[in-house]
């Protein structure tokens, strides 16, 4: 951009020279627009150079007038390219300014996002840690939260075992006070041995009695087997009394082993129901030498029972096995009623929809189940001993792990307790057991 003083000083050479061309202006021609007509545009179209001493008088006027339109027009031009040279100047201060002003802006801008930025990003940091911290205190209190609770559960423990020891002992001292008590009043007595112990309608034990009550399992056998060897080799006159006062059968296996240590016996083996005999059991007593029971009591006879699993020829197998495990049992309760086994199943049925024949005292002996009903039982071998001392309180925790013959007891989700029954050892076996409340449950 030229300086200022230099474009005026052309502008002004410019106006000079313009002026020094200026001619006066010729007359109008003829045929030439009068002073009240329009006048010429102040634009001549390019053509070639006029010679001013051929035009009239009116032509001279109008190239005259011209001449000074363009002088006016050169001038405006200059005043103008002046005005615009001033206000150039005028605004490159101003421009600076404004240039300087939005760079300062602009750089407060990116100053202020910066800032932002790193507010954000501590912001960001600041609630990280707030999180991590708040996370770790939660964990903390949750460790502390939990030790309470084992510490709690472990001092309720030992309460409760305190508890039971207390109770143990106490029983225990009662037992052998009640033991001195029942000696000195028993100190002459003696059981009674009889070979016929069904004496006027009175049923008489002696000591020789093996207990049979729970779910028959190979531990409860393997029990009721040692002890008839074990009286047959003290005496073989003298009947051994299996009493039973309440069992729901078990394992087939485990009954048959009982029936052939009976057969096996050379003492008499004689069964005695006091409560009920259902199942497996009720088999054990039907097939007895000599049974006896109460009126009262209640013998129940089914179907043999499985949890059966695996494909399709393996259950089809294990069917067949559990049917012929129910033929060799049932078959010779059929032939001791007088009938066969198809009529013995068919009248399970006849007699309950579910399969589950059963019968009181009287009945039973009807039905050949049980030989004889006593109203009496006189157990001569309780001389030093007035009651059993009463098992300590279980808690369920450890209820699993207390076990009578193999049956273990446990708390369900409902709050009752159930019994667990063990494994069946024989891949051969299965359960003969009565169980409508479930329980029995079988591992």
């Amino acid at each position: 951009m030229l300086p200022v003083r230099m474009l005026l000083g052309l502008i002004f050479i410019s106006i000079l020279s313009l002026q020094g061309q200026t001619q006066p202006a010729p007359a109008p021609a003829q045929g030439a627009p009068t002073p009240g007509q329009p006048s010429l545009p102040t634009t001549i179209p390019p053509g070639p150079p006029i010679v001013r001493d051929d035009l009239t008088p009116e032509q001279k006027e109008v190239m005259k007038e011209v001449d000074r339109l363009r002088a006016e027009k050169a001038l405006l031009d200059a005043k103008i390219a002046l005005a615009d040279a001033k206000r150039t100047e005028e605004l490159v201060p101003v421009n600076s300014e404004v240039l300087r002003l939005n760079s300062e802006r602009a750089l407060r801008m990116a100053k202020a996002s910066a800032e932002a930025s790193a507010l954000e990003d501590e912001r960001v940091s600041l609630e990280r840690q707030a999180a991590l911290e708040a996370a770790r205190s939660n964990a903390r209190l949750a460790e502390k939260n939990n030790k309470i609770k084992e510490l709690e559960a472990e001092a309720k423990q030992l309460q409760l075992e305190a508890s039971n020891t207390i109770t143990r002992l106490n029983n225990d001292i009662n037992r052998f006070q009640k033991e001195e008590e029942a000696r000195k009043i028993a100190a002459n007595a003696k059981p009674q041995y009889l070979k016929d112990p069904l004496v006027n309608g009175t049923l008489v034990i002696s000591d020789r009695r093996i207990l049979l009550n729970g779910a028959v399992t190979d531990q409860l056998a393997e029990f009721v087997c040692q002890r008839i060897s074990f009286y047959n080799n003290q005496n073989t006159d003298y009947p051994i009394f299996l009493v039973v006062d309440s069992s729901p059968g078990g394992s087939v296996s485990a009954g048959y082993q009982i029936q052939k240590a009976m057969v096996a016996s050379k003492a008499p083996v004689y069964v005695v129901v006091k409560g009920y005999a259902a199942s497996m059991t009720a088999v054990i007593a039907t097939l007895a030498e000599k049974s006896f029971c109460y009126p009262n009591s209640i013998i129940m006879h089914h179907q043999v029972s499985n949890s059966l699993k695996g494909n399709m020829t393996v259950l089809k197998e294990q069917m067949e096995f559990t049917n012929i495990w129910f033929e060799r049992m049932a078959t010779p309760v059929a032939k001791k009623m007088g009938i066969t086994l198809q009529e013995f199943v068919k009248k399970m049925y006849e007699n309950d929809s579910t399969g589950d024949w059963q019968a009181f005292g009287e009945k039973a002996q009807q039905l050949k189940w049980i030989d004889h009903v006593v109203e009496r039982m006189e157990e001569t071998a309780v001389l030093d001993i007035l009651a059993p001392a009463p098992p300590p309180a279980v808690s369920p925790a450890r209820a699993s792990q207390e076990s009578t013959f193999g049956v273990s007891t446990q708390v369900d989700d409902k709050g009752r307790t159930v019994f667990i029954l063990p494994a069946l050892a024989n891949p051969f076996d299965a359960w003969w057991i009565y169980d409508p409340h479930g329980l029995y449950r079988a591992l």
